[in-house]
């Protein structure tokens, strides 16, 4: 399978997803799925099939169809049992309101810590779920008390262990170094070590809007070198 996130339309983007085909078709000689994760925006009714079409001198020789998948289009509740990894792409979906949303949330972090993966794994796709599906400080309190239930123990132990440590530093801290520290857990988690210059580098960033970008950056990057905190 080829999955590629995107996380805002980009004009060209059928193009690029016939490239990215046409090459690992090459290196592999293997069957490959083509599919577009859109963190953004994408089918209206959440999953559908795109196209790219190339045209010269008024013929159309190649025409390329790929999966789209909106994300925020699909209902958080039909894929927070498939998978772990469903469990933490639903904290991008559509969600209801009020103490069944923060049902849902326990539910998705149940999920993804009771899976058997291995701590890294976990960390990532809970690392999703804390920068995707954020609680007000009030939703927060009511949440702790939610997970104190015996079925929710382990989540409650995440809570303690990261999230609660997390949202604490970003309260004590600021909104910004909130925001710097999920950014650093995330890369972490998926890349391994920071050298210090991308850590000085995120340190450096005084824009929230700048953050979230990176933020939305990490789920589609292949390297460190495309989230552009090098260079």
């Amino acid at each position: 399978m080829e999955a590629e996130v995107q996380a805002d339309p980009e004009a060209d983007f059928g193009k690029r997803m016939f490239e990215y085909y046409a090459l690992l078709w090459l290196q592999f000689d293997a069957p490959i799925v083509p599919v577009v994760l859109h963190l953004r925006g994408g089918e209206p009714k959440g999953i559908g099939i795109a196209e790219y079409r190339h045209t010269l001198f008024g013929r159309e020789w190649v025409r390329f169809h790929y999966a789209s998948v909106g994300l925020a289009r699909l209902s958080a509740r039909e894929y927070l049992e498939t998978s772990p990894l469903g469990a933490a792409l639903a904290a991008l979906m559509g969600r209801p309101k009020g103490s069944e949303n923060l049902e849902l949330r326990a539910r998705m972090l149940k999920r993804v810590v009771e899976s058997g993966l291995d701590q890294g794994r976990q960390l990532l796709l809970v690392t999703v779920i804390e920068t995707y599906f954020r609680l007000s400080v009030e939703e927060r309190m009511r949440f702790r008390r939610l997970v104190s239930r015996k079925e929710y123990r382990k989540v409650q132990d995440v809570e303690l262990t990261w999230a609660d440590e997390l949202r604490m530093e970003g309260h004590e801290k600021g909104v910004l170094q909130g925001k710097r520290e999920a950014l650093k857990r995330l890369l972490i988690a998926k890349f391994g070590t920071l050298a210090a210059e991308v850590e000085a580098r995120i340190d450096s960033v005084s824009s929230a809007e700048a953050l979230d970008e990176y933020l939305d950056r990490v789920l589609a990057a292949a390297a460190l070198e495309d989230i552009g905190l090098i260079g």
